[in-house]
């Protein structure tokens, strides 16, 4: 079973999330664990528990929180942040943990087919197609019959405008860095078991996380 160090912590995981604009209140979280009990995703996945992500944030458990698979299961319901009597914006938390961990490679198997898709959107300057080849050529066949072109064309000039705003907003750079960031491994990192040790060395240091 895989070890956890606790002389791996590190404090500037949660003054980077503070720093960041997104979430600058978790420190005020008082483990109540309402968060927790209104989430519908930790209903349904156990493993799944919104408190304990942000007492690991608060730890600087980093490492954990990155090869996570829970923190992609969230789908910002936001009911956390309407029941948290400290108001902290868990939702926004969550955004940037994911910007943390997609920085380092981890979770791009949830994040690729938006990359292709934000990708193509460059390329074309279109950023909406309908998902079924049927409706598309409905809307061709509809063009057609008012005398436009099938489908709308992207002038090259619009699509060059197009194309400086990925450049700067760094968005071409975002997206250079994530290619070729190698992909780390995630897998579910909060089941019951898990062992937390604060030092290999010594013995009888070990707790349930």
């Amino acid at each position: 079973m895989k070890r956890e160090q606790a002389s791996n912590w590190s404090l500037e995981f949660e003054n980077a999330i503070a720093t960041s604009g997104l979430a600058d209140d978790i420190s005020r979280c008082i483990s109540c664990g309402k968060c927790t009990g209104v989430c519908p995703v930790a209903a349904i996945s156990p493993s799944y528990n919104p408190r304990q992500i942000i007492r690991e944030v608060l730890l600087g458990n980093y490492e954990r929180i990155v090869k996570s698979e829970e923190i992609w299961r969230c789908f910002w319901c936001a009911n956390c942040a309407a029941t948290c009597p400290s108001e902290i914006k868990y939702p926004l938390l969550m955004l940037y943990i994911r910007y943390f961990s997609m920085s380092h490679g981890a979770g791009k198997k949830h994040v690729d087919p938006f990359i292709r898709f934000v990708t193509k959107a460059r390329k074309e300057a279109v950023t909406f197609q309908p998902g079924k080849p049927a409706r598309l050529d409905e809307i061709r066949a509809l063009r057609s019959s008012l005398g436009l072109a099938p489908l709308r064309i992207v002038s090259d000039k619009g699509i060059k405008e197009y194309q400086k705003l990925f450049e700067i907003t760094g968005t071409d750079e975002w997206l250079k860095n994530y290619q070729e960031t190698p992909e780390v491994p995630i897998d579910l990192s909060y089941l019951e078991g898990r062992i937390l040790v604060q030092d290999d060395s010594i013995s009888g240091s070990e707790r349930e996380a």
